[in-house]
């Protein structure tokens, strides 16, 4: 069953609420995970904290992109400050890679000087509650990300998930190194090394994403064909052309060409047009503009690539 739609505003006001609980929550997990890292000589745990520490920065700069998302549209900024949420994926992105980057070199250096340290135990029970409170979150922030269809949302919760993945490698790697005794103990400082490729391949995506949505890439094809099933359901839309959508942050602008009947007034063919926009609008809230050019319905405008039942004389 479909979840009903969320006005604009309210995700943003909705979004930030999980933003702001999921900095919170990455502030008390990295200081837990760090302290008793560095105490308990667990260099995964203390990789995992670092992580969290990382999340943060990718946070505030999900917090600010959705404030200044959620801002009206102003003098030098006619069309909103939408992509601000663009620009935030786009910073959580380069903050991940630049955090992998880190995590890789700083775990194949504590694996040459230190690797057969054995973890305290109490890292294991840190590393386990970090895995449950971590995935428990991810769970509840890509369920809001869904329903608010908001992408910097969903890739906070990403970050969850894998801060979640990391923990649970760190529990593998702690458990391992407590078991098998210092001929083990390199597991403990080696898993720094994959939660820094996995990391990598996830921030590459959040970044080509973000990167796409900045420049104007088209929504899908699935979005693209609910868009446009409203249009000539509309009586009196005969045909349209030149239908183009476009992101901007986590909502949408439409435009296209409606053919009328041509021997319609204005006054009509402006109704029909209007009709055609509410539908769209009504039926999906994430767009918030559709600009429609209006046309007579005759050989001249009906275009081959465009959109209709009438056949079309040379």
């Amino acid at each position: 069953m479909n979840s009903p739609p969320v006005p604009a505003l309210s995700r943003y006001r909705d979004g930030l609420a999980v933003m702001w609980l999921s900095l919170w929550v990455n502030i008390a997990l990295a200081a837990l995970k760090i302290t008793v890292g560095v105490f308990a000589r667990s260099q995964a745990l203390v990789a995992d904290g670092l992580h969290s520490l990382a999340d943060l920065a990718g946070d505030i700069a999900a917090l600010l992109g959705l404030t200044l998302a959620s801002k009206p549209g102003d003098e030098d900024h006619p069309y909103g400050h939408h992509k601000f949420a663009n620009m935030a994926c786009l910073f959580v992105a380069v903050t991940l890679l630049a955090f992998c980057g880190l995590l890789i070199w700083n775990s194949a250096h504590n694996l040459r000087e230190h690797a057969s340290e054995v973890p305290n135990a109490s890292a294991l029970w840190v590393a386990l509650f970090a895995l449950v409170a971590k995935e428990g979150f991810y769970r509840y922030a890509s369920r809001q990300a869904r329903l608010l269809k908001l992408r910097v949302l969903a890739a906070s919760a990403l970050d969850h998930r894998a801060d979640a993945l990391a923990s649970l490698l760190a529990v593998m790697a702690i458990l391992a190194a407590r078991l098998g005794g210092p001929s083990w103990a390199f597991l403990d400082k080696a898993v720094g090394l994959a939660l820094g490729g996995y990391l990598a391949v996830q921030g590459v995506k959040i970044f080509w994403q973000a990167s796409a949505d900045l420049l104007d890439t088209a929504p899908g094809r699935e979005m693209v064909n609910d868009l446009r099933e409203h249009i000539l359901a509309v009586p009196g839309a005969v045909a349209y052309h030149q239908f183009r959508a476009r992101r901007v942050g986590d909502l949408f602008e439409v435009d296209l060409h409606l053919q009328v009947d041509p021997h319609l007034s204005v006054e009509v063919g402006h109704e029909i047009a209007r009709k055609v926009k509410l539908a769209i609008l009504e039926q999906h809230p994430e767009v918030i503009e559709v600009l429609i050019h209006l046309e007579p319905a005759v050989a001249e405008h009906l275009k081959h690539k465009g959109v209709h039942d009438i056949k079309i004389t040379p």
